[in-house]
């Protein structure tokens, strides 16, 4: 049986760069090459023992490949060195990286790659890398923190306005209006696969001389699933909508606000925070029963909390909306929005996304929504969300 030592450097080596990055189905997220056969295994928790059994007649450097990143690590100790090892070493060429451990024993190489791992110094580096390809948690896809918040604040808000015709000929109530909606994704990167489920509680509190200007309070709360690996993630966002009524079934709304996201792993203990300003303003033109909307969008986003990631983004957005009133009861309505990101150390970003949404509505009380959307513009990536949402009115 393999020593000890090498097996429990292995495991931590490995279990950590696992945990901290998303797996997937189509291809193997994570596996090892040895490199002196060229042999390769794919490595999960349990297949990682069964490997460190076959390891132990040679060791020897092994690469470990997560989503397409080299790491490479070896004991300079002699063989079975079991508790005595006195050397190791880890090496990530595209993070410039080659650290080497050396201590009394093998419980006190084990605790010195432990705090190395778990510190800013190799997770700050480690997550930007992660972020910059396949499974990018932080930025550049619909499924990152940062474009779940833009959802919240821009595509969620400036295209909600879906009133039916029993709507529009009826006064209504106006106060505090409590929203739930939900939404579950397939997603690809890169031939990597996975899928997210997500749900916004929220409320809009409405006030001004007519009641219709809207403080929007909204708490998407997500868990993304790779491979079996799981991230998740909270927000808040807070936006004031106020609209100016032109005439002739015109109005311009403008709408300021901002928003907190953290994402954090149960596997490995980690976690990251994004806050975000942003502004938006739109244009809607009324007819009896069709409707048209057109807006723009700008935020500006930084790490705060957490890992520190260096995340700096502006990000611009601009989108469009036909609708249609079908009966008094039923509205539906066709989106288009499209993304910009600058993210600073990073390739811009650029990508649309399309929706359809299907909305029924009883007087002002209640309305039931579902819709379906689809992303495109992003090389090898694909995207599609089915939502369901309603709202009550009080």
């Amino acid at each position: 049986m393999m020593n000890t030592s090498r097996r429990r450097l292995l495991l931590i080596v490995s279990a950590f760069l696992l945990v901290s990055a998303p797996a997937a189905w189509a291809k193997d997220a994570v596996f090892v090459i040895d490199t002196k056969t060229g042999a390769q295994d794919r490595l999960s928790r349990e297949g990682l023992i069964d490997y460190a059994n076959q390891y132990k007649t040679d060791p020897h450097e092994i690469k470990l490949v997560v989503l397409n990143h080299p790491f490479f690590f070896e004991s300079l100790s002699s063989n079975h060195c079991a508790a005595s090892c006195t050397s190791f070493t880890f090496r990530s060429d595209e993070l410039g990286i080659n650290k080497a451990f050396s201590g009394a024993n093998t419980d006190d190489l084990i605790q010195q790659l432990k705090d190395y791992l778990k510190g800013s110094d190799f997770l700050t580096k480690f997550m930007r890398l992660i972020n910059s390809g396949a499974g990018g948690q932080i930025s550049g896809g619909p499924t990152s923190s940062m474009d779940t918040m833009v959802r919240a604040t821009f595509h969620d808000t400036m295209f909600s306005k879906l009133d039916t015709v029993e709507q529009k000929t009826s006064a209504g109530p106006t106060g505090t209006d409590p929203q739930f909606s939900g939404g579950f994704a397939q997603f690809s990167s890169d031939g990597f696969q996975g899928h997210s489920i997500g749900v916004t509680p929220g409320f809009t509190l409405d006030f001004g001389d007519k009641r219709d200007k809207k403080l929007k309070i909204s708490i998407p709360l997500s868990q993304i699933d790779l491979g079996g690996l799981k991230t998740y993630r909270a927000g808040l966002g807070l936006q004031y909508v106020y609209p100016v009524h032109l005439g002739n079934g015109l109005t311009w709304t403008i709408s300021p606000g901002v928003s907190y996201a953290g994402t954090f792993s149960m596997d490995l203990p980690n976690f990251s925070g994004l806050i975000g300003g942003a502004a938006s303003t739109s244009l809607q033109k009324d007819f009896e029963r069709l409707f048209g909307t057109a807006a723009i969008y700008y935020g500006r986003f930084n790490n705060l909390g957490g890992i520190n990631t260096a995340i700096q983004a502006n990000v611009y957005g601009w989108g469009a909306q036909a609708g249609y009133r079908l009966g008094s009861r039923w509205v539906t309505a066709l989106q288009l929005v499209g993304m910009h990101e600058r993210v600073a150390g990073f390739p811009i970003t650029s990508y649309e996304t399309i929706s359809n949404s299907w909305s029924y509505k009883i007087l002002d009380r209640f309305d039931v929504t579902a819709s379906i959307s689809k992303m495109f513009g992003l090389v090898n990536q694909r995207y599609v969300d089915v939502g369901l949402g309603s709202a009550w009115f009080f």
